[in-house]
């Protein structure tokens, strides 16, 4: 998941009397003064939340081979160290494995479930974005006064809020996709029957620690994009350049310091599958005497420490960087793309 964009226009000229002046400072005054960034009053609400479903999509769908690898090698290592064996393939092996065995596209196995989860999830993440954003304007956070606060508020208070409602809807989609990654289950109909014939606890078990990842990797996401556009576009125009070498620099960063959560995010959504070579599963079967390994974060953390040490924390690393930075620098880009082609509709 990449963070919702903070929304900005031109700098513009300011109005002081019947006739108006050239703003004569630069940019680099303007921004401390926050004379270059206003939120533009003509984009609507509807206007961001199609724009970020479809960021969302984009995003989801081009990277979604490497997010494959990076579940096949979090997953597996599982029953490698649970066998007591060494499993230490690379992420390139894997994917050469994979691809062997099950054919080029097993590695988009389980797509369809993120595509439509990411809608409604990006909806209610850009609805409760902008929420927050109105909220900050409303109490004065992003006046000029405190232009130098504005990082932290957007970043922390409006990233953290819209992670909340979108990992609501993501968890459960995300927990069906990765079974499915691994071999399981005919498609999502079938994921989502048994699951929820098991009681349906699985669905929601990794969210705490999903959410204890995607909260802080989204406030460092927003952080390190902001810090990076102002450096490269100060004036804040739209520049397709810009968004990509932010996106996909802050993405990978955020990517590889969140990794360690994500392992046991990932463990705990798929424990209790078997292995069979690099595809751990049956193919299109449901899971045989389904144990429950792990109770929550701390039963997965310390099982990770057991068999593994630090080096398991950092498992899947590799793609998940890959995936992550490229997805990020795509959302930015569709997002601001959607929205300028939205805003000429209208």
């Amino acid at each position: 998941m990449s963070p919702p964009p903070i929304v900005r226009t031109p700098l513009v000229k300011r109005e002081t009397s019947t006739t108006q002046e050239p703003n004569p400072k630069g940019t680099s005054e303007a921004w401390e003064e926050h004379d270059w960034e206003e939120r533009s009053p003509d984009t609507a609400l509807w206007q961001h939340m199609i724009a970020g479903s479809i960021a969302g999509m984009v995003e989801h769908a081009v990277v979604f081979p490497l997010d494959s690898v990076k579940t096949h090698m979090q997953a597996t290592n599982v029953e490698a160290a649970t066998a007591g064996q060494t499993a230490r393939v690379g992420w390139t092996q894997v994917a050469k494995d994979l691809v062997r065995i099950r054919g080029m596209l097993f590695l988009w196995r389980g797509v369809t479930v993120t595509l439509g989860a990411v809608v409604p999830a990006h909806a209610f993440m850009f609805a409760a974005y902008e929420g927050v954003l109105h909220w900050g304007e409303a109490h004065g956070v992003q006046n000029a006064d405190a232009s130098k606060a504005r990082v932290a508020c957007v970043g922390f208070l409006a990233g953290g809020v819209s992670t909340l409602f979108h990992d609501v809807v993501m968890v459960p989609a995300e927990t069906i996709k990765q079974r499915m990654q691994l071999g399981y289950y005919r498609d999502t109909s079938h994921a989502t029957r048994r699951m929820v014939a098991a009681g349906g606890g699985s669905l929601f078990r990794s969210l705490p620690t999903t959410l204890a990842m995607n909260v802080p990797q989204a406030s460092l996401m927003v952080m390190s994009n902001e810090s990076l556009r102002r450096l490269r576009n100060p004036e804040g125009s739209f520049c397709l350049p810009t968004f990509l070498t932010a996106g996909a620099i802050s993405g990978a960063l955020a990517a590889a310091a969140t990794t360690p959560l994500d392992v046991v995010k990932t463990r705990l959504q798929t424990q209790g599958m078997t292995r069979a070579k690099t595809s751990t599963g049956e193919l299109h079967s449901a899971p045989r005497k389904f144990k429950v390994r792990y109770n929550g974060f701390e039963d997965a953390f310390r099982a990770v420490w057991r068999t593994e040490g630090a080096a398991g924390f950092f498992r899947g690393v590799g793609p998940r960087m890959l995936q992550t930075g490229p997805s990020c620098a795509l959302s930015w880009c569709a997002y601001e793309s959607a929205k300028q082609a939205l805003r000429d509709l209208v």
